[in-house]
């Protein structure tokens, strides 16, 4: 007995001694990746039995188990080695009868070798974790909000700053994938997340206890004290990331999701965006090969910008180019420009940008599914919780929630306050689900509701901007659900000018969908807006589409009110023929139907335009019948019109004292009800009549009057004008150098409008002061302008402008 003793003292390895030994080794191993029995065995081939045989040790392992075991566990050669050892009996296994050594965990996945960008986020990450005091801090920080949308590179930014951190924790890394949006597979319960967690650390099977509370506890008390790096990866909700969240002060611990975490208490939010254009073509050329590239800079720009800066789909686009030898980046794009099917052509070796957003899509409730797919029928730039709620037919407070929850789940970006919009990959995924799963009857449908949204709020805006113009335009039905109501002119203005790039696309929108209605609508109902408001040749084109619905209708008064449109657009652009033949065009529809509001207005329109013609007493007889019947009927609208435009043209033949008379009836008239657009426009036509008397100063403070208006208006147009008198005035005042800070503030504003009598005037104008500051190259140069600009537009200013360039050259 005594010698059997003897046989089994410490450092004298017997079979049993050494086949624990193994054991113990083994499932320290395992404990480190924080795998399961079964895991181990998936990725070995051995079965889990056998697993748990040998963790007891009541098996011998064969060699070549012990092989495949380590190459598994990912040991490095000294950790094989030991394995090895210890399956052979070898003493050298241990050191004498010391206990086997401490495995710190090291569970970061590999840093991918081409990560790129990023160095704001990095840096701002890297800055939180040291923390004002070197590190030390009073609780764990969590950075939980490395949230973006599917595809984005959270995970890939966690590793690279966990990677980055890690010689400052030196307790272990752990990562813990929650599979919160993993396709396939359901989100891992917080109780199997500590799982991995205790078992990494050391934790035994047969220790582990049952309950996700008391999991909890033992976590926190192994993690007491130690300086853990934890990445918890594809996390669902701040529900399951909380349990696993340590109690001490000196982990760290980065939490990746494809949802915002508010809940999430103590939470910095470092939300990630799309890569800039510089940093997408940099990974595309990683990822593809520097040589596959180059000299094809403008074709790789297309390409990034067509995956819309996501790495993701940047990755899977540069590895398709990379797996194809013969591909240039030209044969790329034609792929990627035809029209988009995710699942197939942003797909490569299993990576999909597809079934990324799938499970993104999936993790939605009901009805936040399906605002998504309807979202996708809005064909402009964004859209608002109203805009929402005709698409779904719901109530706005509802669909502020659906907006919110999209935008919490990256669906949908803010990208200012309340108006969402799509990431264009985005985009093509909702609308293969809209196609797929949304009858055309029903998407019709909420097209409709849609668009009559916009077409009564519209009108709605503009009945408080112009009420007297209320009848003149088109008196749409009220939709369902909750109208917009507009407090006053600034809110009915302030909206306009957000929507006015998606109420010009939703017309378009309407055309090419057949619903002629609304885009005949839309433009009369916007006119007066957009016409201070919109470049004439967009303008033009809008009012082509906009006659040629009013005759798919059969509207004569819709025909007559976009033919008076268009005139006045090529007035705008200086076609003066063009715009009298079209208002000619108006005035015998409006005759013929007998609309003598419609005849008073066009009247009026071709006095203006005659005037600018320069044949003022045909445009005298035409502005005052316009003035008698607006009064005969009475129309207010079109007599303030009248009134405004009688003036200048009295002031032009000459006849002052009758001028002054219409100049300040027609201020009044404005000033009276509330136009302050009108006031404007009158203003500085007074102004010009002031000066016609060279009473210099009166014209000025008018000028200055009108400019304050424009802006406040935020009427480009209008600021241009005054600005353009207000150098008219300072030349004349012998103040050129003033003059020219207002033509190249003129000169700033106009271009863009393509309103080319005024761009004469400006033109003539800076000749006038460049010469009257001794610069005559500069002077030239301008007049010459101002010819070119006159003569085209065959107007008498022609003959000023060709006698001031005369007198430069000499």
């Amino acid at each position: 007995m005594s010698g059997a003793r003897q046989g089994r003292r410490p450092g004298v390895a017997t079979g049993d001694t050494l086949l624990g030994d193994f054991g113990t080794l083994l499932r320290q191993h395992r404990y480190a990746t924080g795998w399961t029995q079964e895991e181990l065995a998936e990725r070995s081939g051995i079965s889990a039995h056998a697993i748990s045989v040998l963790e007891s040790g009541r098996r011998r392992p064969r060699l070549s188990s012990v092989a495949r075991l380590a190459a598994a566990l990912g040991l490095d050669p000294a950790g094989r080695d030991r394995l090895l050892s210890a399956a052979r009996g070898e003493a050298a296994a241990r050191s004498g009868g010391e206990p086997v050594e401490r495995v710190v965990p090291r569970l970061l996945p590999y840093a991918v070798p081409d990560f790129t960008g990023r160095r704001g986020e990095v840096d701002r990450l890297l800055a939180l974790a040291v923390g004002p005091g070197g590190g030390a801090r009073a609780r764990p920080l969590v950075i939980s909000a490395i949230d973006g949308m599917a595809g984005v590179g959270k995970t890939a930014l966690a590793v690279h700053v966990g990677h980055t951190l890690a010689g400052r924790y030196p307790d272990g890394q752990l990562f813990v994938d929650l599979r919160g949006f993993t396709p396939g597979q359901r989100p891992l319960e917080p109780g199997a997340a500590l799982a991995h967690l205790l078992r990494a650390v050391g934790v035994s099977e047969s220790a582990l206890p049952v309950r996700t509370e008391e999991r909890a506890q033992v976590w926190r008390s192994r993690a007491a004290g130690k300086r853990y790096l934890m990445v918890l990866d594809n996390a669902v909700d701040a529900e399951q990331v909380r349990p696993l969240i340590p109690g001490g002060p000196r982990c760290l611990v980065l939490v990746t999701s494809r949802r915002r975490m508010p809940a999430l208490d103590g939470a910095v939010g470092v939300p990630l965006d799309v890569l800039s254009h510089d940093e997408a073509v940099e990974l595309f050329a990683r990822v593809a090969g520097p040589d596959r590239v180059a000299g094809h800079a403008t074709t790789v720009d297309e390409i990034v910008a067509r995956c819309g800066g996501l790495p993701l789909a940047l990755r899977i686009a540069a590895a398709r180019l990379a797996h194809h030898p013969a591909w240039t980046p030209v044969e790329l794009l034609q792929r990627i420009r035809r029209p988009q099917k995710l699942s197939t052509e942003l797909s490569h070796h299993g990576q999909s940008v597809a079934a990324a957003f799938v499970e993104s899509y999936r993790s939605l409730a009901p009805a936040q599914r399906r605002a998504f797919r309807l979202a996708v029928l809005h064909p402009g730039e964004d859209l608002t919780p109203h805009a929402l709620a005709a698409l779904v037919d719901a109530p706005p407070d509802e669909t502020e929630e659906l907006l919110e929850a999209l935008h919490n789940h990256h669906l949908l970006i803010e990208h200012t306050a309340f108006r969402y919009t799509f990431h264009d990959l985005l985009r093509t995924f909702a609308a293969e689900l809209l196609a797929r799963e949304v009858s055309e009857p029903l998407r019709r449908a909420a097209l409709i509701r849609l668009l009559d949204h916009y077409r009564h709020t519209a009108a709605s805006a503009m009945d408080v901007l112009a009420p007297l113009e209320r009848h003149h335009r088109p008196r749409p039905p009220a939709p369902g659900g909750t109208p917009l109501v507009f407090a006053d002119r600034a809110d009915a203005e302030d909206w306009l000018t957000r929507e006015q790039a998606n109420l010009l696309a939703l017309t378009h929108h309407a055309a090419d969908a057949g619903l002629p209605e609304y885009a005949a609508d839309l433009p009369a109902i916007l006119w007066r807006h957009l016409k201070r408001h919109l470049p004439a040749r967009e303008a033009l084109g809008l009012g082509v589409r906009a006659l040629e619905a009013t005759r798919q209708l059969g509207s004569a008064a819709g025909e007559a009110a976009a033919l008076r449109h268009l005139g006045l657009v090529q007035y705008q652009l200086g076609d003066f023929p063009q715009a009298l033949d079209l208002l000619h065009r108006a005035l015998e529809i409006q005759r013929t139907t007998g609309n003598r509001n419609g005849e008073a207005h066009v009247l009026a329109n071709l006095g203006l335009t005659l005037t600018r013609m320069g044949r003022l007493e045909e445009a005298l007889d035409h502005q005052r019948r316009a003035l008698r019947l607006s009064r005969e009927l009475p129309e207010p609208a079109v007599e303030a019109i009248a009134l405004t435009n009688l003036g200048p043209t009295l002031t032009r033949l000459g006849r002052l004292p009758e001028a002054l008379d219409h100049h300040r009836e027609a201020l009044e008239f404005h000033r009276r009800s509330g136009n302050r657009l009108g006031q404007a426009v009158a203003l500085n036509q007074y102004g010009e009549y002031q000066q016609k008397l060279q009473r210099h100063p009166e014209a000025l403070d008018l000028y200055q009057e009108a400019l304050d208006l424009h802006r406040d208006l935020g009427d480009t147009f209008g600021q241009a004008e005054s600005h353009t008198l207000l150098g008219d005035a300072l030349l004349a005042m012998d103040a050129p150098a003033s003059a020219l800070r207002h033509y190249r503030a003129a000169f700033e504003h106009l271009p863009h409008t393509g309103e080319r009598y005024n761009l004469g005037r400006i033109h003539l104008g800076l000749a006038r002061t460049h010469q009257r500051l001794g610069e005559p190259e500069a002077a030239r140069k301008h007049a010459e302008r101002a010819v070119e600009i006159h003569t085209a537009l065959n107007i008498p200013e022609a003959d000023e402008a060709r006698a001031l360039l005369d007198s430069l050259r000499e």
